[in-house]
């Protein structure tokens, strides 16, 4: 299975840590499975993909390259996140399909990988989406309730349920975020909570909730508060709408551009993690770092299901005062033992990925 050419479809080289740790495993599993092969990642920043990833990369808006590539290729895959989906945007859900369906019209094998997929709210777009899952190779999806959502659809396609493949990674070493940490002026002799927000748009009361919980937070005697920006400059953009709200001592907001294992270390240091953002949930159970969720999207829910735990709030209805004792009893007693158990099931799951990937190609090459 040498040179083997695979187009990868996603949301990468937008300075998004969790889409770019996707990307990255799944990279490491197709170099893990191929002899050499010959990867094109369409991108919103190709040359950075490419330098970062070593691999090729073509624009994300380059119709004509992206056409051709595809047509070359002998394998699609769209990878991971939460793609085909249309509460973020449905301009952007009917890009990804598109982009199967190239795939399924030049008769590729197409592949989707690790996805979370739903919700989606447009009749049209499921009726779609339908028709051109019923038509690719193979589906791996990240949770039960992806599986759920084709198989009420109509997808009758068989439906793997793997695990985020960001779970498959190797855990970085500590030693770079501490001195990043170091760096950014962060007390060594404090223990850390970390914050990862976003912008989220609709307009619940969820961030003067926030802000008195992090003033709070920030009032506990031996810990710093840090903000981490999980994509940039988004994430420092939300933590500086509301520092003219927050105390002055033991708040800090990370001012960086660090790379995925950077971040994944600096996160690997800290105490405890509060997060919107999925994959700073992800990266901290990766680094065995505990972690609270505040729900914005199914997705959140979704994950810590998988591990039996619910969100610590949402931005629908964030208590300050029970968030903060939910922070207060997980710094006491830590995560308890069955979490962690269920996350070392999950990172099983994520390597499954890979191995299904491997079973279908050597299927269809003996079958050649």
């Amino acid at each position: 299975m040498a040179n083997y050419k695979i187009v990868i479809s996603g949301y990468y080289g937008f300075n998004n840590a969790g889409d770019e740790a996707m990307l990255s495993a799944i990279i490491q599993s197709l170099r893990s499975t191929f002899d050499t092969p010959e990867i094109t990642v369409i991108s919103g920043s190709p040359a950075k993909t490419s330098w970062i990833f070593d691999v090729k990369a073509i624009p994300r808006f380059g119709m004509l390259p992206i056409i051709k590539s595809i047509f070359r290729s002998d394998l699609i895959i769209s990878g991971g996140g939460s793609l085909l989906q249309d509460v973020t945007s449905w301009k952007s859900m009917i890009y990804y399909l598109s982009i199967i369906t190239l795939g399924v019209l030049f008769r590729k094998r197409v592949f989707l990988y690790s996805q979370g997929i739903g919700p989606v709210r447009y009749r049209v777009i499921r009726i779609v989406l339908k028709h051109v899952l019923n038509h690719v190779d193979v589906i791996t999806v990240r949770d039960k309730e992806s599986k759920g959502f084709l198989e009420r659809l109509g997808v009758k396609r068989r439906i793997y349920t793997t695990a985020d493949a960001v779970l498959s990674l190797h855990p970085p070493k500590l030693e770079p975020g501490r001195a990043i940490l170091d760096a950014e002026g962060i007390p060594a002799d404090k223990k850390i909570i970390g914050v990862a927000i976003r912008r989220w748009e609709k307009k619940y009361s969820w961030t003067n909730d926030l802000i008195s919980y992090i003033n709070k937070i920030a009032s506990l005697k031996d810990y710093a508060v840090v903000f981490i920006p999980m994509q940039s400059p988004d994430d420092r953009v939300a933590s500086e709408e509301i520092a003219g709200n927050l105390a002055k001592e033991n708040i800090f907001r990370l001012q960086g551009g660090y790379t995925l294992d950077e971040l994944i270390s600096i996160i690997g240091n800290c105490n405890l993690i509060v997060g919107m953002r999925l994959h700073a949930l992800i990266f901290s159970a990766l680094m065995r770092v505990p972690f609270i969720g505040i729900s914005y999207d199914p997705k959140i829910d979704n994950f810590l299901s998988l591990i039996g735990l619910e969100p610590g709030a949402s931005v629908q209805h964030l208590d300050a005062e029970k968030l903060y004792n939910k922070t207060c009893h997980i710094l006491e007693h830590g995560m308890p033992p069955k979490v962690w158990d269920s996350v070392q099931d999950l990172q099983h799951y994520a390597g499954e990925n890979a191995n299904i990937l491997r079973r279908f190609v050597e299927t269809k090459e003996e079958t050649r």
